[in-house]
């Protein structure tokens, strides 16, 4: 086995666990009017109902993702079932009083969707075909309800669930709006690579001698999504990369040595990058929504 066959493993995707893309069936139907001579409309994410997506106002979103760590099983789906509760808010922009019929028209497979008028004290379950829940709404005012989804085990990791919820209202029925509840599996996607440095292709086994020098390079990327206006987004606060190299599958801490110099291009605080060092740990303050870094260190082969 080489040198170099010994320090890298292949690229590695995988979910940060932090505290913190296919979508699925996303049955989104736009509404024919928010509003008309006798009745309007908005609805959106918490204390903007007004907000917009990335075509208009019947695709605005709501963030979230589960918390902690995410425990996940070997073909990369989670193990345990997850409950959040986000928060949107409805508001009459119509010329009167009215009462809006809230449903949800689409909800993922086996997921289980429950809204409360009175800040979480009691829900009522929703389903995309059952039941729903009238909000009055008197005129000129805005109402917030929150929305309890809990999904099953068995998500995949870095995927989006949406849930779509829609007002309609009672005065005219042709009047309504939707607003995205989605919920991420895990939004923090991390790629790492490693190379000789030079003009050396790594599959070259006789190019990976002492002294040679290999680049590790870990892309992070927040993978949620940012398009539009007024959405409640994403960020992941306190970013922490982990690099040992005596943790399986590495071995690098045994057959390199640390070369001083690892950088982040987002001004990650890093932790560990002197002589002799087997370990190193990169700290982000903060990512956006859709922004993605890169933390890059090197080692020398003994």
């Amino acid at each position: 086995m080489s040198p170099f066959t010994k320090c890298f493993s292949a690229v590695v995707i995988a979910a940060l666990t932090i505290p913190l893309v296919s979508v699925k069936s996303n049955a989104l139907v736009s509404a024919k009017s928010s509003n008309s001579t006798s009745a309007g409309v908005l609805l959106g994410p918490l204390s903007s109902p007004g907000a917009e997506g990335p075509i208009g106002r019947d695709d605005d979103f709501t963030n979230l993702s589960i918390d902690g760590g995410i425990p996940a099983s070997s073909n990369g789906t989670t193990m345990t079932p997850a409950v959040k509760i986000f928060k949107n808010t409805v508001e009459n922009v119509g010329p009167t009083d009215d009462a809006f019929i809230i449903t949800a028209p689409s909800i993922p497979a086996d997921f289980r969707v429950e809204i409360s008028t009175d800040f979480g004290d009691h829900y009522v379950p929703i389903e995309s075909t059952n039941y729903s829940i009238t909000v009055p709404v008197a005129y000129r005012a805005s109402n917030t309800f929150f929305v309890r989804v809990t999904a099953p085990a068995g998500l995949e990791i870095l995927t989006s669930y949406e849930t779509v919820i829609r007002a309609t209202s009672t005065i005219d029925p042709a009047v309504t709006n939707a607003t995205i509840d989605r919920l991420y599996a895990g939004f923090i996607r991390l790629e790492s690579t490693t190379k000789l440095t030079g003009d050396v292709q790594p599959s070259e086994p006789a190019a990976a001698t002492s002294g040679r020098e290999i680049e590790f390079t870990i892309t992070y990327t927040n993978i949620s999504s940012a398009n539009g206006s007024g959405n409640s987004l994403l960020t992941a606060y306190n970013l922490v990369i982990n690099e040992n190299g005596f943790a399986a599958p590495n071995i690098w801490g045994a057959t390199t040595d640390q070369i001083v110099g690892a950088s982040d291009n987002q001004g990650g605080h890093i932790v560990g990058d002197r002589e002799g060092s087997t370990w190193l740990t990169d700290i982000v303050t903060s990512l956006d929504a859709g922004r993605s870094g890169v933390f890059k260190f090197k080692r020398r082969i003994k």
